[in-house]
């Protein structure tokens, strides 16, 4: 199943999670590397019979630093491919390699590496560039080195999209900071999706900011001002805007599960994104870590600063999925959604995200204990952990 010749038809049966529903016995079919057709009871004789569990989209992560002892800002082929391999396992087949502010010495390295990365593997789940910063409020620094953390530069930016190109998909700012109305026009003009984020910004900076074209916020509630009834700042702004897509971390840690819940009754099932926010120390043992040029320590999976700032996540996408269903007390194709669809669909993505005929067969395998088991990109396995 899943080999080479990706043009003959592959037949997977069982419990399948759509985005707005689960089949109790349903049927996928790929071929050529696509999803051909959906069934919602058996019509042909399978390949494989998935009994224990769920078959569901590949997950996209907007926000990943790392994972496995390697980081985005190690700026090598080896750092990407082994985060890109521990990614399949645990069924996440697209994301946005996330970068932490950082000189311009030091990100121009990684934007290079990066470019020559998807030259040399083009079918990689790496799908482009998120700069997480350097263009944030000095006060709402979080994790991120102070000495990086500056006010946007139009030349700067244009250097680093010049780089990458299209690969630039994502920046993360305070949108209120001196220059952030030229980035924000520049970034529109060239397709660069906008998140705010480790800003201070007021409601009404915040929604000065959407009117402009930022259209997303990232990790929602952390390195923003909290939510106060004389004010409610960027983070009510972005809950009450139809317009905005906004990121979780349902870890536990970052935000408070009820208020998750409130975040999920706000937003519906089109704005939540479910994020990792992972470093190097995903997938690995509690210890000290580098980030971005700062020691971190991991201790009972939750990493901080000395200063004692959470510094990211050893999350999975999957595990954030079932947070979020438990947390928020959401059906599980919404939770699915969150950490599929909806991500994509933020992004400008229109051919992944879902078991939908026509997209590519991103498709993992889960467990009953929500454990990925299988994943496929693109019609092929690419992880077998049966």
């Amino acid at each position: 199943m899943g080999g080479d010749n990706v043009e003959d038809p592959t037949i997977i049966q069982g419990q399948l999670v759509l985005p707005d529903q689960v089949i109790a016995d349903g049927q996928i079919v790929m071929q050529g590397g696509r999803i051909a057709a959906v069934h919602d009871k058996p019509r042909e004789t399978p390949d494989l019979v998935w009994q224990d569990g769920w078959i569901m989209p590949g997950l996209v992560d907007l926000h990943i630093h790392g994972a496995y002892g390697r980081d985005v800002m190690d700026a090598s082929a080896e750092a990407f491919e082994e985060v890109d391999r521990k990614l399949l396992e645990v069924g996440c087949t697209a994301y946005l390699a996330t970068t932490m502010s950082g000189l311009e010495r030091e990100l121009l390295p990684v934007f290079d590496a990066f470019k020559a990365y998807r030259r040399q593997q083009p079918d990689t789940g790496a799908m482009g560039i998120h700069m997480e910063g350097p263009y944030i409020h000095p006060d709402r620094k979080g994790a991120q080195r102070p000495d990086a953390v500056r006010d946007p530069v139009l030349d700067e930016v244009r250097t680093y999209h010049e780089r990458l190109g299209s690969l630039l998909k994502r920046i993360t700012l305070a949108p209120e900071r001196p220059g952030g109305e030229d980035l924000i026009a520049y970034a529109r003009e060239h397709g660069i999706r906008l998140s705010a984020g480790h800003s201070n910004a007021t409601f009404e900076e915040a929604v000065w900011a959407f009117d402009r074209g930022v259209t997303q916020v990232t990790h929602l509630f952390n390195a923003m001002p909290a939510l106060h009834h004389r004010a409610p700042g960027l983070a009510l702004a972005a809950l009450l805007d139809p317009r905005v897509r906004v990121e979780v971390i349902a870890d536990g840690v970052h935000s408070h599960p009820q208020i998750l819940k409130m975040a999920a009754r706000l937003k519906g099932p089109d704005g939540i994104m479910l994020v990792t926010d992972a470093i190097r120390a995903a997938l690995l043992a509690d210890g000290v870590y580098d980030l971005g040029g700062q020691a971190v320590r991991v201790e009972a999976g939750v990493a901080r600063t000395e200063a004692g700032n959470l510094a990211g996540s050893t999350l999975t996408l999957m595990g954030a999925i079932f947070n979020f269903q438990r947390f928020a007390e959401v059906p599980l194709p919404l939770a699915v959604k969150a950490a599929s669809l909806v991500p994509a669909e933020a992004m400008g993505v229109s051919d992944r995200g879902a078991l939908v005929p026509g997209l590519w067969a991103d498709v993992a395998l889960v467990d009953g204990r929500g454990q990925n088991r299988m994943t496929l990109r693109k019609g092929r396995v690419v992880f077998d952990g049966r």
